[in-house]
């Protein structure tokens, strides 16, 4: 089983941002098929679709989804369709016109745990009011273009494989309930990616092991990867290095692979680092810890930062910080945040999905705890390597994940979407799943 990925080279990826960002580019296609001339300086009607208010910014989906609208918006004409948010607050972006909608429930990333109706009344009014040319849609709409030959041609923007986070999470949930219950969901995951994959021009994930899983799922090569973006804070946001060495673990700390995370960083690294260094200090940060993330502040050198305002502050203490994923999949945006912060990410090979690690930091990329820990020994030791890398770090995400760089390809696959070859692929889909056939996560 072929799970290569096919990613754009340099120069190709360097002309699809240099025509988004010119006035006047022409995108030429076959009329009738849903690829008609569109001149940029017109800004086309699109359609944007969602399933969670993508503001306030809070988590990674509303961070990438807040801000490819933004910059799309300078571009394209958008009517969004979206749940209000909860503030009452009105969108932050140029609309042409903002149609909300309601849902039960509270998870609304998985198209088969809640009633689709209030969603596909909303994206038929959109349609009747703005007769948008194209469609960009998030995870947990894209099953309303099952079947709907009639909506415009478009792409989806999935941000992870589902059935891939289940099959890893399934690997290292200690509960065997939860494990059951992963593995249960799985193969309805994946009938959605298949069906997703087989429903759009284009399909588009942050990492490229979400992007193989998905084209095997699909039998289709049209996965494309566009990573997360971030934005460089102000050099010196935050505050002084502290003067004792300190590493730094920031995250959603209730999401599961988090708390795994934190969980191996403080049970299996960081005693090793305090055994070698016991000046040193760890700083666990992040919104909603759990209970046993909370319990480990009994950890001698560790502290847990509950709710922190300003993530920048906690980076600006660290000398460095580590991402020791054994789950989850999508880009870490902790890995980027650190980087643009200008301090270098001791991490595992999983975190590093979706991403290009700075040249000369690859040795800080380390499966074990005995390696990650002397990974982070070896930059305690050297605060002038630290320093060093930590610079090169921002000057790589400054160059490389800037957000409106990274919207030129999503920009290049909506012009080029169409729709006239989709209808071969939606057949099949009364094949079982054999959750044996998988391909591996590592």
């Amino acid at each position: 089983m072929d799970l290569a990925v096919n990613t754009p080279s340099l120069a190709q990826q360097t002309a699809r941002r240099a025509s988004w960002q010119t006035p006047g580019v022409r995108d030429e296609g076959r009329a009738g098929t849903g690829a008609e001339l569109f001149v940029s300086t017109e800004r086309p009607s699109l359609l944007a679709v969602c399933t969670t208010a993508p503001w306030p910014v809070t988590n990674g989906y509303t961070l990438r989804v807040f801000h490819l609208l933004q910059e799309l918006s300078r571009v394209w004409s958008i009517t969004l369709v979206s749940l209000p948010s909860e503030g009452g607050e009105p969108p932050p972006f140029d609309l042409e016109r903002f149609i909300p909608y309601q849902l039960e429930g509270t998870v609304h990333a998985y198209p088969w745990r809640f009633d689709q109706q209030p969603l596909k009344a909303a994206i038929d009014q959109a349609i009747e009011l703005s007769r948008p040319r194209r469609a960009v849609v998030w995870r947990g709409a894209e099953g309303a273009w099952f079947d709907a030959p009639q909506l415009p041609a478009g792409v989806v923007d999935l941000i992870d494989c589902v059935p891939l986070d289940l099959w890893s999470g399934f690997l290292i949930d200690p509960d065997l309930r939860g494990r059951y219950r992963k593995l249960r969901e799985l193969g309805v995951s994946a009938y959605y990616s298949r069906r997703t994959v087989k429903s759009f021009s284009s399909v588009i994930c942050a990492g490229e092991r979400d992007a193989a899983w998905l084209r095997w799922l699909g039998r289709e090569e049209n996965v494309h990867v566009v990573p997360n973006g971030v934005l460089l804070p102000e050099r010196g946001a935050g505050g002084a290095r502290a003067p004792q060495p300190t590493l730094s673990f920031i995250g959603t700390l209730d999401f599961e692979p988090n708390v795994d995370a934190a969980l191996f960083l403080a049970r299996d690294i960081w005693p090793r680092v305090r055994a070698a260094r016991p000046d040193a200090q760890l700083l666990i940060a992040g919104r909603n810890p759990t209970p046993e993330i909370l319990a480990l502040r009994a950890v001698e050198g560790l502290d847990v930062l509950a709710n922190v305002p300003d993530m920048n502050a906690v980076l600006a203490r660290s000398w460095l910080s580590i991402a020791p994923m054994r789950g989850g999949v999508g880009v870490k945006n902790k890995v980027l945040e650190a980087w643009a912060a200008s301090r270098p990410v001791v991490l595992t090979p999983l975190a590093v999905n979706g991403l290009k690690v700075p040249e000369g930091h690859e040795d800080l990329v380390q499966s074990g705890a005995a390696e990650l820990a002397e990974a982070v020994i070896r930059l305690f030791d050297s605060p002038d390597l630290a320093a060093r890398m930590g610079d090169e770090a921002r000057a790589h995400v400054g160059q490389h994940y800037a957000w409106r760089n990274l919207t030129g390809d999503f920009d290049h696959l909506l012009r080029h979407a169409v729709a006239d070859d989709l209808t071969h692929r939606n057949h099949g889909f009364g094949r079982s799943f054999n959750a044996e056939l998988l391909p591996s996560v590592a």
